[in-house]
């Protein structure tokens, strides 16, 4: 056991959900559903809300139809992000490899870690979980194996509220025996090219040969062949924000679609996320990237550079405006979208005669900032007034 590696992956359990019912324990039992309005969709649902068939991303509507008696609440994004630092707080007490995915989940190296805290990993797993639970009052489920794709997936299969420990000699046996859309990224698209050539299992995938894994999809395939296989190995990263070297977010469409004018909406919606994201780590971003993927796994991107960096809204958006007229040139259908920002260094406000409300732009921002982080992101629609002028 001595100098195996070992990845966990934490991910809490209904996150939001959970975290309104450790806040009010009134609710703790009963269906509770965070979303915004009727006109928007569900974040998270409690699993008391989900054996009526509610899942997040079901628009509201349909799921006061399936669960007229639940509780809908609108988000409280200042509560999910001080219980999302104290679990990574949890995290790090057990070792300083903790990489941060999103707000609920993350991965943590315990490779080296054992003899520190004289124990199993299984246990050491158990106790990180346990303190979770015990200090915030949510429950998190755990999966640990030798790399983190293995890890993901088997918290998938413990969930909620379990944990499974994958000896990683024996984890292609258990893994391999999973449908191949339970692989992180495969999504329905990817099923269905996969299925239509016979390969409906992980071990399925991780045996063909990787030049046929290219032909159905791509340089992609190419790498899910490795993922599948267990040969594609990730290192666990602690980077902090100070150190980070760029923001990113792909969004995969719930449909494939040739409506751009949504595609651009995703895109800015993307982007408004991660300069809010420079905002309050006090970065900016001098380069802008711009990338779509189409539904035939094919993908394009363009970037563009600035000559200062920056966190301006009005900026960083008219360039994902004059990228995504450049970059989408394919009369076909878009299955995902991306931006990132890079070239992160502090932002660089230098006085400009004939921009002198500049300043002004950035106050409005951070007000904005401040309001959707109260009361969620729909709470403020800015599209209209960060239109490059002219």
């Amino acid at each position: 056991m001595p100098g195996t590696r070992l990845v966990l992956h934490v991910d809490a359990d209904a996150f939001f959900a959970s975290v309104e019912q450790a806040l009010q324990p009134e609710l703790k039992g009963k269906a509770v559903m965070v979303g915004g309005s009727d006109r928007g969709v569900v974040s998270a649902a409690s699993y008391e809300a989900r054996r009526y068939g509610v899942h997040s991303a079901m628009p509201v509507v349909q799921a006061r139809r399936l669960c007229p008696h639940g509780i809908f609440l609108k988000p409280n994004f200042l509560a999910y992000r001080q219980f999302s630092r104290r679990m990574f707080q949890i995290m790090r007490e057990y070792s300083p490899l903790v990489e941060v995915t999103s707000v609920d989940e993350g991965y943590m190296d315990l490779t080296g870690t054992l003899r520190l805290h004289r124990a199993p990993p299984w246990e050491i797993a158990h106790r990180i979980l346990v303190d979770i639970r015990s200090q915030l009052g949510i429950n998190a489920s755990g999966g640990m194996a030798g790399n983190k794709t293995a890890a993901k997936m088997a918290t998938g299969i413990a969930k909620p509220n379990g944990l499974l420990y994958l000896e990683p000699e024996l984890a292609p046996l258990v893994l391999g025996q999973l449908p191949v859309g339970t692989i992180p990224g495969v999504g329905k698209k990817a099923r269905i090219v996969l299925q239509r050539h016979g390969i409906r299992t992980v071990g399925d995938l991780a045996g063909i040969p990787t030049s046929k894994a290219r032909s159905l999809l791509g340089l992609w395939g190419e790498r899910l062949v490795e993922t599948a296989s267990g040969r594609r190995i990730r290192p666990v990263r602690s980077e902090s924000r100070e150190a980070q070297k760029s923001y990113s977010q792909e969004r995969t469409l719930t449909e494939d679609t040739v409506d751009y004018a949504f595609v651009r909406r995703v895109a800015r919606e993307i982007a408004e996320k991660l300069i809010a994201r420079l905002r309050a780590d006090g970065k900016g971003a001098s380069t802008v990237t711009f990338k779509v993927r189409y539904a035939d796994f094919t993908d394009k991107s363009r970037s563009v550079s600035l000559k200062e960096p920056t966190n301006e809204n009005r900026e960083i958006l008219a360039r994902i405006d004059s990228l995504f007229r450049k970059t989408i040139t394919r009369s076909m259908s878009i299955r995902q979208v991306g931006v990132k920002l890079s070239g992160i260094d502090r932002p660089a406000f230098q006085e400009d005669l004939f921009e002198p409300d500049r300043t002004s732009r950035y106050q409005r921002d951070k007000a904005v900032d401040l309001i959707r982080n109260q009361f969620g992101f729909e709470a403020v629609c800015v599209s209209d007034w960060t239109a490059e002028p002219g």
